[in-house]
């Protein structure tokens, strides 16, 4: 059974993402600028990647594999967000 300050811990630590997430949105739908927006998508992917190596870290179940899964959806994330902003083509 997980201790009281361990549940503290990770609830604290998944109020950091939503709140980064909702903070994140905001920026985006307030810029009209496709690259500030996709600077905002490519800094939150990052923040997203250090969560995953600090929420896994602290439970003691890093490795490389969840290394891998945060990275591959982050750059999924930005390559998407790259295409739908017209910031790059490949047409």
């Amino acid at each position: 059974m997980k201790s009281k300050h361990h549940i503290i811990i990770i609830s604290i630590q998944y109020v950091v993402l939503i709140l980064a997430m909702f903070v994140a949105s905001l920026l985006f739908q307030k810029t009209a600028d496709n690259f500030s927006r996709f600077y905002i998508l490519l800094i939150l992917s990052l923040l997203y990647i250090l969560w995953g190596v600090w929420h896994h870290g602290f439970t003691e179940r890093l490795d490389k594999l969840i290394l891998l899964e945060y990275s591959l959806v982050s750059a999924i994330v930005i390559l998407l967000s790259a295409l739908g902003l017209g910031i790059i083509r490949f047409f």
